[in-house]
């Protein structure tokens, strides 16, 4: 039986049920409209007028002791609504990265709400700074090792497309390398030198938690669909970095030390980079955000070459120069059937341009090529939460055009970072970041004769026009052996016409769950994800020549391949963590754990040739020539532990030790193991420190033992491979068959990395003047090379640990706060200089000459005791020989005439061979720094960046045959100032014209090795953040800003880019330039709107 109260209720009508239920549910918020409260609100914005999200702040009354707290929201609002009438009131603020603030003396009168304005200044201070490391935090006060910050403040200035672009010139020791400018091309960051010279040379990325693998980056094809070797095969595989919008960044941490970064053991020796994600906030209503730029690209500078008329005059000089020296009784003026030989005679098109005539076809094959691109970029973001639950959740969508004709790029993203407390002790949360890239490639990298868009168009003859008079693509009008001329394609076709497709969908993801046992002891479970497919589609059509093995003009047989992969990696590790202090001076956080990691990557290739015509693209219809398919993958399984001890603030002490054991190594060498030990004095806050200049003091050192696993999955192991061989009687019967093509070695093990760090962190002036110093020492072992073994094992060489190398260096970084003023100016600069030097190389230390995978020519490098690795190998350039009497009183080639190349004889024994070669440069920098300068005043904020790069070398293998002074090619315009005769010796560093090479003349050599170093205006923002006041009350910040990037480069070298780097997964092939897409400049408009 219902109560009499609820049968009233039911007794009325439908509709006079719900209003009175709504009546009841408004009448509290009628009351507390008529209500006048007693309270404090207000804001709390930084320098720039921006409201700080997350400031913690605390009132006291004064009267009482009633205290109470709470963190701004994200627009940086704080409200104390019901507060008892009187005080005074004291209110506390204070934030990670800012100098904290007091405002005392508030007095209430009853019914009346005090309306605060709080403006923080940023602090140099970094002492309280929270500070992301391996498996947990740190303040900035307890880092006894080598640790750099970046916060999402130091990339909002920087609109790019990936986040190392970002990094780069902001840290001491990182040296960022922009290894292509293609879009959604990969970057390079070397933490402290190079300490491999066979496995993996890259830092580990650890996101949010979960390590990243590149299991799709050594993935190669078996095949050669284009009759060139390696064309078709995955020498394109996606970034894994280039995933990660930078807008969805909270910090980046870089470990660099081998104490910090030895908690991850036999994945450290490279360094760590901790990657933060941005997660939403315990305070307040949804907060929306939207970001936004847009601009374009442009090439940032071209390489100089002839025009028509001047390379006409020069290969019409360089083929007289070639018959004259075989035919010394010949003429100039006899005519092509005299001279017989095609490297002699004078291609009819040039006479024209010989004559003088005007009018004529002068292609800029560069200008045809490139173009400006337009980029754009897009984050919409909805962050908020309460106490229990917290959201992060963004979408993205990049679209960047490429500078050169066919290659493009396209991100699409979602993150959504989801936090909950379930209970007191009961906290879970999830992340998942899907996403989906699409590349439009071209084969920028490489020579002409592996379609190299940018090596056709760089040594195209400016006489051929890109269209035919009907205005479709000239095309074969290169492809000619006739007359001596190198064969080639329009790159314009090649750009175009070549169809490169390429997609990567991709989803990191993770769920946790952590549980307090006790106070301060925690238990937590993380499983993450990283799921990568891979494909990619490429059709050569008809129209274009070929060029192995002979020269073919079009039409030719249309050839294209498919390619997939997926890579499959699951990580679980469990962690317990125990943090307690004794008589409040004596702190300890106690770590251990266990983790368990696994990946599984599967790919297939199939070729095809023979496509009926150019419009059926799909494989089905073409008859298939080969198709392969392979299965690899590993595991690690890890214990780790740590424990941190403070005494009083003063006193640091870290010590850890991880065991890792890998599937990739020998039966003998499974495990490894990585401890390492740090301490910290912070001298400043001893009380018999006083001086006063000084405001903070402390010193660090750390010592630790890292390791690399990157090494192939199956090294260690017995492997075998398909052989044909001869059964039966007589000439038999060919058969296939499996051989041993690789012998086991069970104590393969790791490459492991000792490293000292010494370092001295110093604040002046109460920090407005901030300055970090270290010294570190790091020498690496085991160091994995092929080494010869005896024959009689079937084998001549073997993998084994024998090698060792030592990095050691300095780094300084300073910041200071110039003016604190109405306008206010902050400076950052660091510098940093790091020595490589190989210490053994075996037993018997001969050095490793080789072509570091170059493919096009031996012997261009060479890895040797007392030396940086892979050094630049070959002759050092004497320049040319003026006259005979030169020649007959130097060591020589035979066929080397006045105008020749001269090379030095470096053993002094009277000749010129290849025992006169030697290491003629490195691409180790002396030193590398970057400069950045911020000024703000009122709403108005600019941005300065600098970073340079001195004293290392670039092998500039595209100048070997823009220079070659053959004339078969078009030349740099330099070349102009070439010998001419004993009295006219031109520059006295550039050979005379010969179409027929002597004297060796493309010969590696110290010709071709330029100078690298730059200076780079990085970045140039100018931003305006409209004052509150301005804007309506749905709108909470609203900033724009015009942005350029790599705006000017100041250097010698003569290519597209000085920080180049065609091989960066080569060790022993860093710094090689040949035909490497051009790094673009780019201008763009932005705003950042939070509603």
């Amino acid at each position: 039986m219902l109560p009499m109260d609820a049968v009233y209720y039911q007794s009325f009508p439908k509709r006079w049920r719900s209003l009175l239920l709504l009546v009841t549910l408004l009448a509290p918020l009628f009351l507390l409209a008529q209500e006048k409260r007693t309270g404090i609100t207000g804001i709390v914005r930084n320098e720039r007028q921006e409201g700080i999200p997350g400031v913690s702040v605390m009132i006291k009354n004064e009267a009482n002791g009633g205290i109470a707290s709470m963190q701004t929201n994200a627009s940086g609002v704080f409200r104390f609504p019901v507060l008892t009438a009187g005080g005074p009131y004291t209110v506390q603020f204070s934030s990670i990265g800012y100098e904290p603030a007091l405002q005392s003396g508030i007095t209430l009168t009853e019914g009346t709400t005090q309306q605060l304005t709080i403006v923080l200044k940023e602090s140099t201070s970094s002492l309280n700074q929270v500070v992301v490391v391996g498996y947990g935090v740190q303040r900035r006060k307890e880092i006894t090792g080598a640790v750099a910050s970046i916060r999402s403040a130091d990339l909002k200035d920087q609109p790019v497309t990936t986040f190392e672009q970002a990094i780069a010139g902001k840290v001491a020791g990182v040296q960022v390398l922009q290894n292509t400018g293609a879009p959604g091309g990969s970057m390079s960051v070397r933490i402290r030198g190079l300490n491999s010279i066979s496995a993996g040379i890259d830092p580990l990325y650890v996101i949010d938690g979960i390590p990243l693998s590149n299991d799709l980056k050594n993935l190669q094809g078996s095949t050669d669909v284009v009759n060139i070797a390696g064309q078709a095969s995955f020498q394109k595989s996606p970034d894994p970095l280039s995933t990660l919008n930078s807008d969805d960044i909270a910090s980046i941490d870089i470990l660099k030390d081998a104490s910090s970064a030895a908690i991850y053991g036999s994945r450290a020796s490279n360094g760590v980079v901790l990657i933060t994600t941005k997660k939403g906030k315990p305070a307040g209503p949804p907060v929306f955000g939207y970001s936004m730029y847009a601009g374009f690209q442009q090439v940032s500078r071209k390489i100089k070459l002839m025009d028509a008329y001047e390379w006409a005059k020069y290969s019409y000089d360089a083929k007289n120069n070639a018959y004259l020296d075989f035919r010394p009784s010949g003429k100039i003026t006899d005519d092509n059937a005299t001279r017989g030989n095609s490297n002699y005679q004078i291609a009819p098109e040039t006479l024209p341009y010989l004559a003088g005539q005007q009018g004529l076809v002068n292609t800029d094959w560069q200008d045809a090529l490139f173009r400006t691109a337009p980029i754009q970029n897009h984050t919409l973001s909805a962050s908020g939460g309460s106490d229990k639950f917290q959201y992060y959740i963004s979408g993205n969508y990049l679209d960047q055009t490429g500078i050169i004709l066919g290659s493009g790029y396209k991100r699409y993203g979602v993150r959504a970072n989801l936090t909950a407390d379930l209970t007191s002790r009961l906290r879970v949360g999830v992340s998942l970041n899907p996403t989906f890239d699409h590349y439009d490639l071209i084969n920028s990298e490489g020579p002409w004769t592996f379609d190299g868009v940018l090596s056709n168009a760089l040594k195209a003859a400016p006489i051929f026009p890109v269209y035919n008079a009907d205005g479709s693509l000239a095309t074969n009008r290169q492809n000619i052996w006739a007359f001596g001329y190198s064969g080639g394609e329009n790159p314009v076709a090649l750009a175009t016409q070549i169809k490169d497709k390429m997609d990567h969908i991709r989803n990191l993801g993770s769920a946790w769950g952590e549980y307090e046992i006790i106070k301060g002891l925690k238990f937590k479970t993380f499983f993450g994800t990283d799921i990568n497919h891979f494909s990619r589609n490429y059709f050569r059509p008809s129209t274009l020549g070929t060029y192995k093995p002979i020269q073919q003009g079009a039409p030719t047989i249309p050839k294209g391949s498919a390619q997939t992969a997926l890579s499959t990696n699951w990580l679980w590790e469990n962690t317990l963590t125990y943090q307690f202090s004794v008589h409040d001076k004596h702190k300890f956080d106690i770590l251990t754990g266990y983790t368990s990691q696994k990946n599984v990557t599967k790919a297939s290739e199939t070729d095809g040739t023979g496509f009926p015509n150019d419009a059926v693209q799909t494989l089905n219809a073409a008859t298939i020539t080969s198709g392969t398919s392979t299965e690899s993958q590993w595991s690690l399984i890890s214990y780790l532990g740590r424990i941190n001890y403070n005494y009083d603030d003063k006193y640091f002490v870290s010590a850890s030790i991880r065991s890792d054991g890998s599937s990739r190594f020998g039966a003998n060498n499974k495990w490894g193991y990585f401890p390492a030990v740090s301490g910290g004095w912070l001298i400043s806050n001893e009380s018999f420190f006083k001086v006063k200049p000084i405001s903070e003091l402390k010193a660090r050192v750390s010592y630790g033992t890292s390791g690399n696993f990157q090494i192939a999955n199956y090294a260690a192991y017995d492997l075998l491979s398909s052989n044909g061989y001869v059964l039966g009687p007589g000439a038999g019967n060919a058969a296939n068959g499996a051989g041993l093509s690789q012998p086991a070695n069970p104590d393969l093990t790791w490459e492991k990395t000792l490293q000292l760090n010494a370092g001295l962190d110093i604040g002046l002036f109460t920090n407005r003047v901030y300055l970090s110093a270290d010294y570190y020492r790091a020498t690496t072992s085991n160091l994995l090379l092929n080494v010869p073994v005896a024959l009689s094992s079937g084998f001549g060489t073997a993998l084994k640990n024998i090698g060792k190398v030592r990095n050691s260096g300095v780094e300084f970084g300073l910041n200071t706060r110039n003016l604190t003023g109405a306008l206010i100016w902050n400076t950052s600069f660091n510098i940093s200089a790091n020595k490589n030097e190989v210490l053994q190389l075996g037993t018997s230390n001969a050095p490793i000459i080789s072509d570091g995978g170059n493919g096009t020519i031996s012997q261009l490098y060479i890895t040797k005791v007392g030396s940086p690795i892979g050094s630049y190998y070959g002759y050092i350039n004497g320049g040319v020989f003026k006259n005979q009497a030169e020649i007959d009183a130097y060591p020589h080639y035979n066929s080397t005439k006045p105008g020749d190349r001269k090379f030095i004889d470096f053993n002094n024994d009277k000749k010129i061979d290849a025992s006169d070669r030697t290491d003629i440069g490195s691409y180790f920098p002396k030193f590398i720094w970057g400069l950045s300068n911020e000024f703000r005043y009122k709403g108005f904020d600019l941005n300065i960046a600098l970073q340079a790069v001195h004293g290392n070398k670039i092998m500039n293998l595209q100048r070997r045959f823009l220079y070659n002074s053959e004339g078969n090619a078009n030349q740099m315009v330099e070349e102009l100032g070439y010998w001419k005769s004993p009295t006219d010796l031109g520059d006295g560093n550039t050979m005379r014209p010969n179409r027929v090479a002597t004297g060796n003349s493309t010969q590696p050599s110290s010709f071709f090795v330029e100078d690298g170093s730059y200076v780079r205006l990085r970045n140039l923002t100018i931003g305006y953040s409209f004052n509150q006041r301005l804007l309506r009350n749905k709108v909470q910040q609203l900033r724009v800003y015009l942005s350029g990037q790599n705006i000017y480069t100041w250097t010698q070298y003569t290519g597209y880019n000085p920080e180049v780097n065609a091989r960066p997964d080569s060790p022993l092939s860093q710094g090689e330039d040949y035909g490497t897409y051009p790094l673009p400049r780019t201008f763009t408009a932005g705003i950042n709107l939070l509603f």
